[in-house]
């Protein structure tokens, strides 16, 4: 299959943010031979208005902007299974979580500690660094990783080229090339076709969820300050065969709450398993009881990962096969316009920060009522165990010492036609949405300038932000502050180690053809 004519799904993003009015072309390869022609055929043609899409949930407006002209989209490369050649599981770009999961489970009953939102394309979630509800089980997607097929752009010979890199590539370029995708792909280097695992962890055989809320109006100042000092408690202290994410939403949807996902240990029966997650349950309601006293879920909590459900109006353990917990925990939500910030924590949350928090869930932003908000959120997800076991250089994600990763959320929906989101007179919503988040944001690092920036926070307690969930507030090549993004995403390995990003993608992408509003410069 070559190029065919533009049809309008393929101008916009999931995130209806985000519209590519003057795409001209897509191609859609199927096989690594035609990969290679078609980028080079598009790269010969739109230089860098050539972009690529897996699952197009780029937080940002990285693929579907004005200057798009053409788009390399993975989706029929969607195949997971094994190579008998490399004697490794593979698992192509265009496949999203959900027929990764599926595939490995019921073929081979392995498994990744990969995202839950089932829709998410592997090409952009796994080379970012991505985590999910088994991380801290089995480390970040990047921490299995043992190969990769990309296709860069030889800039002496004007061609695309194929590669298969790897720690064990003969080469120290494609050794270093491999390292750089372990986190920093996203755009940066080539056109991913494929990854490869030696081994995969099997996957579990039981998995029970369980929920905890609170009403908004039984939670004070005081009290949401201990329920996040029990949460970090319950976080550094819980097993790895548990994940778990607190989701802080806005007052106005009523309450807020804790989902628990717990996996088998290895060898475990099924009565031992539900007999300790039932118990951990027990000492969870126990303990987050002195705080508030937990009422039963009445609606869903969005958010992602981890769309937040509950029998109504019931106080239980839900003991499912892990197939059901894949299923229950799969968390894309519907299409909105939504915009997205991260930070990683290494410590507790000092007192200003909650009391920002606080302050800001409480806050509805000019030109909005407060139903829009209700969708609005800073969620919590438990980290460390398998994911702090690994170097900060060993790959290119360094925040290998924390306990917790958080990502604020605000979503809002309206009657706009495609592209035309932020036209009047939706423009109004949309910019009441940014401004709150950005500024929630701001005001809860504002010891360090405004950003979770490690180099100004002595006490050690944040670690910078994620990668895979990109701010364009943070920096951008257009502004030219993108160093201070990437500062944050990627640390020393940015540019100050021996080995850094800068350089890879000096070597293999001096042309920069690679390139979006955050990519790695050259130089």
């Amino acid at each position: 299959m070559g190029s065919r004519p533009v049809v309008p799904s393929d101008r916009q993003g999931f995130n209806r943010r985000w519209f590519a009015p003057n795409l001209e072309t897509v191609y859609i390869p199927e096989n690594d031979a035609e990969a290679v022609a078609q980028v080079g055929e598009a790269i010969s043609r739109y230089g860098r208005d050539v972009k690529v899409v897996s699952g197009r949930h780029c937080y940002e407006d990285f693929i579907y902007n004005d200057s798009t002209k053409a788009v390399v989209d993975m989706a029929a490369m969607n195949r997971v299974g094994w190579d008998e050649q490399r004697s490794a599981y593979f698992v192509e770009a265009g496949c999203e979580n959900w027929t990764v999961y599926r595939t490995l489970l019921n073929a081979y009953n392995k498994t990744l500690p990969a995202g839950s939102c089932y829709s998410v394309g592997a090409g952009g979630h796994i080379t970012g660094g991505g985590y999910g509800l088994l991380s801290r089980l089995h480390g970040l997607t990047v921490d299995l990783l043992t190969g990769v097929d990309i296709v860069t752009w030889n800039a002496k010979s004007d061609s695309a080229e194929l590669h298969h890199v790897a720690a064990t590539s003969p080469s120290q370029d494609e050794r270093d090339l491999f390292w750089a995708l372990q986190g920093a792909g996203c755009g940066n280097f080539g056109v991913i076709l494929r990854y490869y695992f030696d081994a995969l962890p099997d996957a579990p055989e039981f998995a029970s969820i369980f929920t905890l809320s609170w009403d908004w109006p039984t939670i004070d100042p005081a009290s949401f300050e201990n329920l996040l000092a029990v949460y970090t408690q319950y976080v550094t202290e819980m097993p790895e065969t548990q994940f778990s994410l607190l989701k802080l939403t806005h007052v106005s949807a009523g309450q807020i709450g804790m989902v628990v996902q717990a996996v088998s240990a290895e060898g475990a029966t099924l009565l031992d398993h539900r007999a300790e997650v039932e118990r951990r349950y027990t000492e969870a309601r126990t303990l987050f009881g002195t705080v508030a006293e937990p009422t039963p879920l009445r609606a869903p909590l969005g958010g992602h990962p981890g769309w937040m459900t509950a029998p109504m109006g019931t106080y239980s353990v839900q003991q499912v096969t892990y197939l059901e917990a894949l299923q229950t925990m799969n968390s894309s939500g519907p299409n909105q316009f939504g915009k997205y910030k991260s930070a990683y924590m290494n410590k507790a949350f000092p007192s200003n920060q909650i009391n920002a928090i606080y302050r800001w869930l409480h806050t509805t932003p000019k030109g909005v009522d407060d139903a829009d908000m209700n969708q609005s959120l800073l969620q919590v997800d438990s980290y460390g165990g398998a994911v702090n076991r690994v170097a900060p250089d060993a790959t290119a994600v360094p925040q290998r010492d924390s306990i917790m990763k958080l990502q604020y959320q605000t979503y809002w929906l309206n009657s706009a036609r495609p592209g035309e989101g932020d036209h009047p007179p939706y423009d109004v919503q949309s910019d009441a949405h940014l401004e709150w988040i950005n500024d929630f944001y701001r005001d809860v690092y504002a010891d360090y300038g405004g950003t979770p920036d490690p180099a100004n926070d002595p006490s050690g307690t944040v670690a910078g932000a994620y990668y895979n969930y990109p701010d364009n507030v943070l920096g951008t090549h257009s502004r030219g502050d993108v160093d201070d993004a990437l500062r944050l995403y990627f640390l020393d390995n940015f540019r100050s180690n021996e080995r850094n990003l800068v350089a890879v993608k000096h070597r293999w992408d001096p042309a920069d053809v690679f390139h979006h509003e955050q990519s790695i410069p050259v130089e």
